[in-house]
């Protein structure tokens, strides 16, 4: 009769210790274990065994829009060694399955350095707000400093912005997505630089 609470406690404890394993493995990188092979443009790469990682966090220019190839000759650049080491937040995959992941190269968290190289802008998803606090801070000094995409004078086209304090996006008044918003999750800015300001990403469909 004795050996089964025992036995209970034991097994109690043996979960514990897997869950915690389990939590690390997620949760934090692993130094040298990642060898990449393809840099695809400023936010993505291709593993060694395939696997297509999407920096998770931020968003960089695509092709034919400015510093599109500052962002992708970055990357390369610091990514010359071939190996990464990757740190995970809530969500491990993206809906195309890629692996969405903050890339350590060294002790350099590469999807803040092309932030504060004005390579990339904060964009956040919920629940992945790992580092948002942080990268938002790098964008603002890189918007300061008026480096990289930041220093593209862009002209007011709105009288005011709607953003979205859920998705942290900032969309033009007559988006679809604005019309379609719930009044809860409703802020307005008068322009559109209180917007980045507040960390807010710009809306890929109307492009405010």
């Amino acid at each position: 009769m004795k050996n089964g609470p025992i036995k209970i406690r034991w097994i109690f404890y043996l979960a514990f210790v897997l869950a915690v394993a389990v939590l690390i493995l997620i949760f934090y990188p692993h130094p040298g274990r990642w060898k990449i092979t393809k840099v695809i443009d400023g936010d993505s790469i291709v593993l060694q065994n395939g696997d297509i990682v999407r920096f998770v966090g931020i968003d960089t220019p695509e092709e034919g829009e400015p510093f599109f190839w500052e962002a992708v000759k970055a990357n390369q650049e610091l990514l010359k060694n071939g190996k990464i080491a990757l740190e995970y937040d809530l969500e491990r995959k993206d809906t195309w399955g890629r692996t969405l992941a903050y890339v350590w190269v060294d002790s350099l968290l590469l999807n803040a350095e092309l932030i504060k190289r004005g390579l990339a802008w904060v964009y956040t998803h919920p629940p992945n707000l790992k580092h948002r606090d942080y990268f938002c801070a790098l964008q603002r000094q890189a918007r300061k400093e008026k480096v990289g995409i930041w220093s593209i004078p862009i002209p007011e086209r709105e009288q005011y912005y709607i953003g979205n304090k859920h998705s942290f996006r900032f969309h033009r008044p007559d988006c679809k997505y604005a019309l379609q918003m719930a009044e809860r999750n409703k802020i307005i800015f008068k322009t559109r630089d209180e917007a980045l300001d507040s960390c807010f990403s710009p809306c890929r469909y109307c492009e405010p």
